[in-house]
Order: structure tokens, then sequence, then C-alpha cells
């Protein structure tokens, strides 16, 4: 035991030894703290699970405030360990039987307020589902602690019920009572699950949800703890406690209140409609009820009626059926229960989730029409009925002509029947027979049919009476005292038809009859089916044959349930396409070519059109079959018409492209963009089409009109892209258009899927480059053309063109020639008709294209960043899955304006570092060719190559760059400043390449001069050229390559030695070493040891030793540069020079030295005198001492000007400024 389950258990001691209610919950409350929040077992909880046995006793103590706060945090541990991992199951059934066992003790203690006990029958209730879920997890038989208190707190429940509620606040009031009979309730919905074959929702309240935790959970498996078996029956005992209470409340051995007996009714009803199984324990209790309470409570007798309807309607109630049915029939509820037996006859919906919109919608309060009301009822039926069995048209036996008679029509399969009206039907319908009389005109005629619909009642009610009257014949029955009062009105039947219905299919009947030929359909003698219908005129015939197929339209949803929507969609096209039907308006007048009318939708297609748009997501089919069918009958009617002089063309086609047109625009307005299923079902009715007309182009071309429509627009493209060959180009080109469209939404997505999902396709690929150069083409400055060549191309070009429209011509003629001398030619003049034809909807489609593509308005100023990124993008996706591309780039870089090129240049940076993921050495061969003005974007694309991505990243990669890029420099080398491609790997290349480019590198602009001796000076370790032998290259560098050569050799060593960093003093003190002990000393070797001690004063001393040496190789005999360089060193490193001057300098050469610095003499003068031994004057020869004295004492000192000089200048041979030098003190 840790530290918190010590505290908490003392902390509980105290709490049974508290004097007063305040300080035990106070103490209490401590306890609550540390369990909740100071538990070092987290999800485990040991320490509350510890307390339990302690919380128990603390639950029989007298105060009702510490009760509820032990119930409250127990069933709060609990919901949180139930609701956590499986890993906590044990910590989950160890806090729900402490919770049902401190549940169980206030249930049973008699001195428990009635807020605690309804507070713990609330907490049971709320934790039923939890201990069974928690005890189905467990893997062992440690968690039958909790299922076994689980169960014992419901059987006490049960005992709670049995007994009357008491009056006032006691533990056993009314409310409490209501809490332990939903507790039961849930107890036997728990321990139960549905048996029929459906499964059906609460009759009352719709906030039940029947199985969401029952024991269909336990599967067919064998349970450690949980014995499907023993809990059924656990859950019937729990049931027959329930209907036991409801027994001695019909017995008048128990009373119970309005309330409490109206609960218990709805609460028998609710589990007799879920578990059908149950039925035969309720209903004899239900109904035994009736005639006694409630036929005393007007209240309750309403509650019980409502509640026996609707199990009335139940398939499972059939076998109390009678009882249930005289029971309503005593209290006047005859016509509510036929309804309900008429509709257990119905296959209801299986319930699986809350009702649907449809459902919803079904069941709208308001008055509706009896057109609507039978619509609803087929809708009804349609779902609820088992689907028949499917007639396959493989299957059935076709019925010989012999047998074809009127008796045989009706027990002919569909489909034989629908073949032999569509083989007996014609173009000119056949006349009605002569002499048509009808019997009745049509006013009697209404007035019969109301008088026979009235009459209809259902079978059900009529059965139900019979029934009941047979029963109420039975002397016993008879006798009962409390039935007598109930049989003196006899219960009416229940009409089939409303006053609405009767009212409207009378008038239709009327209406119609003058239409109607008896026989409709008839057999000859010569068995053939003849359709007869009244042809008077031609009107009437087409409004005949219009209502025939809208007859057939609205047979939709019997069709559906004998699984015949084929052969119903196939026979409305086939007669929707007769050339008669097409060639009549809506007026049934007649329709010609020349005339408006026939550039509209016939009116028979619009009428079946328009029915599919009421329902496209289900009648889409017979749209797709009814446009094949049109585009089958225009290409059999261009094929009739070969011998015609005049080719085909698209007027062919105007009745399927005017179709086409009509339902893929009204489908566009109706479907909801946001929808995948409706997206789906437009991208599957597009794919279907047999042949792609223009419309179809112009339908997709306005689904961009919206940002909801983009994504359905380019898949459709795509796919006909990829699909459809003969459309193929038109639609690439239109969806290229949306790679540059201004925004950039439309712009990312088109381009997302031309470059991942089309262009790898070999077919599109010249295309779609094509199109790509011309976008980065259009980045190009507009270059001015000479009028006059202008001129002479416009004149040529009406010649080419007509030229080609002649050959066109002549083309088109061919094919019309007659070709009828065998079967051959024939067959070929059949061929080019429809090719002529393809190749017509071919140009009309490249022209939309075009068109299109003329919206991209490359013409616009390239003035702003948008506006060249649109044009550059799809270049960019597609240079990354071809690296070869990106010379096209680069040469239009190096003719576009300068705010091009910036664009450019910070858009290519993403670009380039994925190509570098797949290999910089490609993408750098793909730079070979590249103008002069390109050069600032090909050293950029450097830049980003040479790059590491990683400081570790092997070298051998850097090794093959560098090399690329040496060979891209050699072969640009007649470029002005090309090695400025060098500059992003100058730290990567080895010093016997670089340093014979250091007069090439030395002629770059100062800028960029500057960048490259940097990116040497600054390289990180390990550096392939050190800045020593940097610096020393520089002064081999040929100082007479070009005239300012040396001049720019002097400005980058400064630069060097102004970086400190790569030249601290020891660093440029060996430079200076290296220089003096060349072979061949350069001329600027004096002038750097100079800048070396103006860089550093501390470097004097250090020098000296290096003008010895210089001494030894007689500098004086060298270049006269170097004599002056050394003169000024050993003027500037005084008094370090002296010794050396006046001990290793020959006279002759000291003489030239104070010539040229003529203060030096006063100063090795005085320091002759005191740099002996001891303080003593130098040995110095006689010469030395004589060029010391001074051979005109009364020469004056210099002016003031000139002393106000610096002490040490430095001149190059060339009149270079010299460098100033502090003097040093």
């Amino acid at each position: 035991m840790d530290g918190a389950e010590r505290e908490v258990a003392a902390l509980l001691e105290q709490v049974q030894g508290a004097p007063s209610n305040a300080e035990q919950t106070e103490l209490f409350r401590r306890v609550q703290e540390i369990a909740q929040h100071r538990d070092p077992s987290g999800p485990e909880r040991r320490v509350l699970r510890s307390a339990l046995p302690m919380l128990g006793q603390l639950a029989q103590l007298r105060n009702a405030a510490l009760v509820a706060s032990i119930l409250q945090l127990v069933a709060h541990e609990a919901a949180a360990a139930a609701a956590a991992s499986t890993e906590a199951v044990d910590a989950a059934s160890a806090l729900l039987a402490g919770l049902y066992e401190v549940c169980h003790t206030v249930l049973l203690l008699g001195h428990s307020t009635e807020k605690n006990a309804v507070l713990a029958l609330q907490l049971a209730l709320g934790s039923l589902h939890a201990s069974f879920q928690v005890v189905l997890r467990a893997e062992n038989v440690e968690p039958r602690s909790a299922w076994d208190a689980t169960l014992r707190c419901v059987e006490t429940a049960a005992d709670v019920v049995a007994n009357p509620p008491e009056t006032g606040d006691s533990n056993r009031s009314a409310m409490v009572w209501l809490r332990a009979w939903k507790l039961l309730e849930s107890g036997v919905m728990l321990l139960s699950a549905a048996q029929d074959a459906s499964m059906y929702r609460d009759p009352m309240r719709s906030n039940v949800q029947p199985n969401v935790c029952s024991l269909v959970r336990l599967g067919g498996g064998q349970h450690a703890i949980l014995v499907k078996t023993q809990l059924e029956e656990f859950g019937v005992f729990l049931l027959q406690r329930m209907c036991r209470v409801v027994g001695a409340v019909a017995d008048a051995k128990l009373t119970l209140a309005r309330r409490e007996l109206s609960v218990a009714v709805n609460s028998l009803a609710l589990l007799a409609a879920v578990r059908p199984q149950l039925m035969p324990h309720i209903l004899p209790r239900l109904t035994a009820l009736s005639t006694t309470v409630a036929a005393e409570d007007a209240w309750l007798q309403k509650t019980l009626t409502a509640n026996l309807v609707k199990l009335l309607s139940h398939p499972a109630a059939q076998a109390f059926a009678d009882e249930v049915t005289d029971v309503l029939i005593a209290v006047g509820a005859s016509q509510r229960a036929f309804a309900a037996i008429s509709k257990s006859k119905e296959q209801r919906r299986r319930y699986t989730s809350a009702p649907t919109e449809a459902s919803l919608r079904r069941a709208r309060v308001g008055k509706r029409t009896a057109a609507q009301s039978i619509t609803e009822r087929v809708e009804n039926a349609n779902a609820h009925a088992k689907r028949r069995r499917v007639i396959s048209g493989s299957s059935a036996a076709p019925m010989s002509r012999e047998k074809v008679t009127h008796d045989g029509i009706v027990n002919m399969q569909a489909v034989e029947v629908a073949n032999l009206v569509l083989e007996s039907f014609a173009s000119d319908m056949p006349t009605a027979p002569p002499n048509l009389m009808l019997e009745l005109v049509p006013s009697v005629l209404k007035t019969r049919m109301s008088a026979l619909l009235a009459k209809l009642a259902t079978p059900s009610s009529v059965q139900a009476i019979e029934k009941s009257a047979k029963r109420m014949r039975d002397p016993r029955i008879r006798r009962d005292p409390r039935l007598k009062a109930q049989n003196n009105e006899q219960p009416a039947l229940v009409p089939i038809f409303d006053e609405t219905a009767i009212e409207e299919v009378s008038d239709w009947i009327s209406k119609n009859a003058a239409t109607i030929a008896e026989p409709l359909v008839s057999v000859s003698e010569d068995n053939v089916v003849q359709v007869h219908l009244k042809s008077e005129t031609s009107a009437w015939q087409h409004g005949m044959a219009i209502d025939a197929l809208v007859r057939i339209l609205e047979n939709e949803y019997g069709v559906k349930i004998r699984g015949d929507e084929a052969l119903r969609e196939g026979v409305v096209c086939r007669l929707a396409s007769s050339p008669w039907l097409l060639s009549t308006g809506e007026n049934s007048k007649p329709v010609s070519e020349s005339s408006d009318d026939s550039v509209k939708l016939p009116f028979v297609y619009q009428k079946i059109l328009d029915f599919v748009l009421g329902d496209h997501p289900v009648r889409s089919t017979l749209a797709t079959n009814l446009i094949c069918q049109e585009y089958i009958r225009a290409t059999a009617s261009q094929l009739d018409t070969a011998t015609d002089a005049t080719p085909p063309g698209p007027a062919d086609y105007r009745i399927y492209r005017t179709a086409v047109n009509y339902f893929f625009d009204a489908l566009l307005k109706k479907m909801d963009l946001s929808s995948s299923a409706d997206k789906k079902l437009f991208g599957n009715l597009v794919a279907q089409l047999p042949r792609v007309p223009v419309e179809i182009l112009r339908v997709i071309t306005s689904l961009f009109g919206e940002k909801t429509g983009i994504v359905l627009g380019i898949t459709l493209l795509r796919d006909l892209t990829k699909e459809r060959k003969a459309c193929q180009t038109p639609c690439l080109l239109v969806l290229l258009r949306y790679t540059c469209h201004e925004d950039e939404h439309y712009r990312n997505s088109a381009i997302r899927c031309v470059a991942n999902q089309l262009y790898g396709i070999g077919s599109l690929k010249s295309d779609i480059e094509a199109f790509a150069v011309k976008l980065v083409n259009s980045l190009r400055e507009p270059v001015k053309v000479n009028e006059s060549s202008t001129k002479d191309e416009d004149e040529a070009m009406p010649e080419a063109v007509g030229d080609s429209e002649n050959s066109e011509k002549a083309d088109i003629k061919e094919p019309s020639e007659p070709a009828t001398e065998d079967k051959g030619a024939w067959l070929k003049a059949h061929v080019e008709r429809i090719t002529l034809a393809e190749k017509d909807t071919s140009q009309e489609l490249h022209a939309f294209a075009d068109e299109v593509q003329g919206e991209t308005e490359l013409s616009k100023a390239l003035d702003s960043e948008p506006e060249i990124l649109r044009r550059l993008e799809l270049y960019l996706a597609l240079c990354a899955k071809k690296p070869s591309l990106l010379t096209h780039l680069v040469a239009a870089y190096a003719y576009a304006s300068e705010a091009v090129r910036q664009v450019v240049f910070r858009a290519i940076e993403k670009l380039i570092k994925h190509l570098k993921q797949r290999g910089s050495v490609n993408v750098v061969a793909q730079l070979h060719g590249y103008e002069p003005n390109a050069l600032g974007l090909v050293c950029h694309i450097i830049q980003i190559l040479s790059i590491r991505g990683r400081p570790n990243e092997s070298s051998s990669a850097t090794d093959e760059l560098v090399q690329q890029i040496l060979e891209l420099y050699h072969s640009h080398e007649h470029i002005p400043d090309s090695i400025s491609v060098l500059i992003p790997v100058l730290p990567s290349i080895r010093g016997e390449i670089l340093f014979p480019l250091l007069p090439q590198m030395l002629s770059l602009p100062q800028a960029r001069l500057s960048v490259a001796i940097t990116r040497l000076l600054e390289a990180m370790p390990p550096q392939v050229v050190a800045p020593i032998d940097l610096l020393v290259a520089l002064h081999h560098v040929d100082l007479k390559s070009e005239p300012t050569m040396q001049k720019k050799v002097i400005s980058a060593i400064n630069f060097c030695v102004e970086h400190r960093h790569a030249f601290p003093s020891d660093v440029l003190l060996h430079v200076c070493r290296v220089l003096v002990q060349e072979e061949k000393i350069s001329k600027l070797s004096l002038r750097t040891l100079i800048l070396s001690v103006t860089a550093y004063p501390t470097l004097q001393r250090d020098m000296a030793p290096l003008l010895e040496i210089l001494i030894d190789r007689r500098v004086w005999e060298m270049e006269d540069a170097l004599w002056k360089g050394f003169v000024k060193c050993s003027a500037l490193i005084q008094p370090a020079s002296f010794p050396l001057l006046l001990r290793k300098l020959p006279g002759t050469q000291l003489a030239l030295l104070l010539q040229e610095e003529q203060e030096l003499r006063v100063l090795l003068r005085e320091f002759a005198f005191t740099a002996g031994p001891d303080g003593q004057p130098m040995d110095l020869p006689s010469d030395i001492n004589a060029l010391l004295e001074d051979p005109k004492e009364d020469v004056k000192q210099e002016d003031a000007a000139s002393v106000e000089e610096p002490a040490v200048k430095v001149e190059d041979a060339d009149n270079v400024d010299p460098v100033k030098v502090e003097p040093s003190e």
C-alpha cells in the first residue's frame, strides 16, 4: 500500500468517527480529491479500488449528502474506466461492482432518502450497458463480481416495483417506482434479442434504439461469464415480474395511479414491439387490463387502445389478433383495428438507424391529393415488399403462335407480350372497330363508378367483422356483463378509397372512357396481336401514343418489383424512336425540316427526359438507353440515304445532339456539385455516350463557372482524353486552357491532372509539351517584324487557304459518287460517309477547342507576377517529369523582360531542388547552349544544385557535378563572364584546375569577384583550396596578359588580406615566407609584406628575417619594383630592420636606401650609437659610418607639410594608386 492509499484509508476511518454530517462530507471531499487527482496508478485507479469496501460501509450512514457524493464519485470513475482502452477492464469491472453494491445498499436501507434512491437507480440504469460491455470484453472470470452485483441490483429493482408506491418523499415513492420500472425495462431489453427477421422501431418513442446493446453481441461463441441461455431466462423472469404487476392491477390485487399504470402499459407495449418473442407474455395482460381498470378510466383506455392498435399491426401479434380485435371493436376503434390488420400483412422496413429524409417526407403533415396518396402507397409498397423472382429473358420459353389466344395472353410472360406488341407495331395506327358506342354517357358513368368505388371495402375489415360476429354468438361471451353494453353498435367497414380518391378516379374514368376501344389488345385468327386505338385524327393517335408511353413510365415501381426494368426501358426507347412520333410536334402537327421546330427536341424525347430528370439517380439508365437508341436510329438513317447526292453532315445527328444537350444541360442544373454520388453519376453518363458531340464540351466547360464544378470538369475532360480517341485532342486542348487560368485554384487542379495523369501517355506528350512551350515563349519580349515581309505573307495566305478548301471539296465529292456495281463498292461508300460524318464532328470539336484556347489571352501585358506565373507553372510541372524541357525556359529567359526574369528566378528554385534529388548532372546537361543573357539564371540554377542537403553528404556526387559544370564553362568560354557559372562550386574545384582560371575570374565585375573570393575563403572544411594557396596563386598571375590585370590582382590581394578570419597574422607570415623563398619572386611580393605589417603591426620583428633573405638573394639586382618594396618595407618595420641594414646590406645599396628614405639616416645613426654591447656604439665599417654622418649639418628640417606626409608609400610599376599605410609607433 502506497502513501495515497494509506492516506485515503485514514481519512475514511475519520469519516466513520466524525461527529457531524458536515465534517463527514468535508473529509470525504479530501478523499475524492486524492482519488481523482493524486492517484499515482493512473488508469488503474488503485486508490479508489482499495477504498471500495469502506465506501460500501459509509453508504449505510444516515448522511444523505455523503451517500450522494459516494454514488457520484464511484459512477464517474466507473464510466471513465469503462470508456478507456481494453487494458483497463479489471479497473472498470471493480469500480462497476462497487457502484452496484452501493446502489444495492441504498435501495435496501429503509432510511435512504428519495433523492438518493432515485440517484442510485438512475446511475444503475446509466451503467447497465457499460457493465455488460466490460464483462463482454473480459478474457477471464475476474469481472464476474461486477456482473453479479449488476444482477442483484436489478432484482432489487424488481422487488421495488412489486409493491405499490408510497405517498410522500420516502424511498418507495412514485418517482422511485418509475425509475425502478425503467431499470427493469432496460434490463429486459438488454437480456433479450429480436428473433424475428426484421427489427422494428419503437411504435411510440423514436428515441429508443432496440439493439444498441443486447444479447446479439454475444454471438455464437462461449463466454466465460455471460451464458446466453441463462441470461435469456433471467430476462424472461424480469418480464414476468413486470407482467405480474399489471396482472395484479387487472385482478384488483394491486392499485397503481394513472401515471404509473400508463407508464407500465407503454413500457410493456414497447417491449412487445421490439422483442416479438415476448409477445405471448405481454398481450394477454394488456387485453385483460382493457376489460377491467381501463373500462373505468377514459384516459387509460385511450393509452391502452393506442398501444393495442400499434401491436395489432405487428406481424408477430397475429396469434392474438382475434382477442385484440374484439377489444378494439368493443371500445369503438374498429376502423383502426382493421387498418392495423391490413398493415400487419405488409412486409415492414427493417430498422437499422435513424429515420431517413425520405421517411420523414412521407410522414409530412398536410392535405394531400389522391394522386399523391396513391403514389406514396406505391413507393411504400416498393420499399417494403419482398423482391420477386427476376424473370430472365434467356430462361423464358418462347410461346408458339398456336398458343396465342385471348386467355393465353394473361399467362404469358411480360417479355413475350412486349415482343408480340412490338412486332405488330406499325407507323400507321389501326383504326378502331366500326360502330363503337359507349353504353353510358360520361356523367352517368361517373355517378355509377363513384357508387361502385364507395362500396369497396378492405378485405381485412370484412374478415375481422365476420370472425368477431361468430365469436360473439358464443353463450359464454354473451353472458359477460362487461360486454353487454359494448355490443350495441355494429362496427363499420373500412373503405379502400376516400372521398377525394373516389372523385378523382371516377372523373378520370369518365373523361377517358371515350378514348378506350375494346378490346384494347386482341389476337386475330391468324395469331396477330392487334393494338386498337381510336384513330379518328392524327392528333388523337399522337396523344394516345404519348399517353401509352407515359403510362409505361409511371409503372416504374411495379416493374421494379417484377425485375423488368431493362425490358421496360427497351420498350420505351424503341417506341419513342419511331419515325412517326419523331416527325410529330407537341400539337400533333408534322414537323418540317425548314421550320423552327426542327431545331427543337422532339416532344416525345422531351417527355421521357423530363421524367428521367424527376429522379435522375434512379432513372438515369433510361436516358442512356434513349440516347443510344437515337444514335442507332440516326446512323441507320444516314446509311439508308447513301444514294443521295448531298454528303452527310452534322444534320443527320441533329436530334441526337439536341437530346444530349437538353438532357445534360438540365441535369447539370438539378445535380448537387458537392455530392460525390451526383458527380460519379454524371461522369458515368458522359462515358456511356456513343459519340461525344461539341455540346458535351460546352456543358463540361460550363462546369468551370463555379469552383465546386472544377474537379468534375477536369475529371470528365481527363477521362474523355484517355478513353475517347475521336475527341482526344480537343478535350486535351480544353483542359490545357485551364492550366493557365487566371484563378490559382483552377490552375493548380488542372496542372496536377495534366502533369500526373496525362503527361505519361505517349500520344499526348507532344501536344502537352507544345502548349507548355508556347506559354513559356509568350514570356519573351515581342520582336518587331519587318512590315514588308508581313505583307508578303499576308498576300500568300489566301491562296493557300483557297487551295486547301478546293482540296477538301474534292475530297468530299469523291464519296458522293454512286458506287452500285458490287457490294464492295457499296460498303466502301457507307464507310466513307461515316468517316466524313466523324470528320465533321472532329472539326467542330477542334473549332470549339480553339475557341476555348483563345481565352488564354497570351497578348496581355506581363506586368504582374500572377500573370507571369500562370504561363510558367505548367511548364515547371512538366520539367519535374522531363528535365530536358528546361532548355526552353533558359532560352526564353534570355529574351524576357526584367520583371519576367525576377519571377522566373524565384519560381525555378523549387523545381531545381526537386530535380536535384533525381541527379544534379541531368540538370546541368540541359544548360548547354544558353544565351549570354541567360547567364544569371544558369548561375542561379548551379547555385541551388551546389548546396549540400546534408553536411555528411557524399562527395562523389559533388565531384561529378563539378566536372559537368567545368565542361559547361569550357563549352561557353566565348560568352563574357561565363566563368561565373563556376562560382557556386569554387570551393570544390582543385587548385591545379582553378589557378589557371584566375585571370578569367579576375576579369569579372567587382561584385561577382568579391562573391567568388568570399566563397573560396569561407568554404567549410575540408577545404580543397586553402586560403594560403589562393593568395600565393594570385601572385603568380601573369600581370602582362592584359593592361589592367595588375590592378585587378592587387585589388584581389587586398580583398583577401581584409578577411582576417581566413588570414590571421601567422597565416600571412607563412605566405610572406613562401613568397620570398620562391625561385622567381613575384613583382607584388614586397607589397604583400607591407600589407601584412600594416594589417598586423606585431609582425615587424618577424619581417626582419624575410628582409635578410632578400638581401642574401640580392634583391637590388631583381626588378626595380622589388627593390622599391624592400626599401619601403625596411622603413616600415624600423627599428627591427636597423641591425639588418647596418650589418648585412652593402654600403652601396645602403646609400641608395638612405637616398630614398632620408629620414632614416638620423634614426640609424642614433641606433648605431646605442646598439653595441653595454650600450656602447656599434662596431661598424668606416664606409657605413661615413654614410650615417650628415654631410650638411646645417640643413634645416623639411617643411611641416612634408613631415605630415605618410611615412611609408607603396607604389607599383604601373602607377597604381599607393596603399596608404598608417605609420607605426
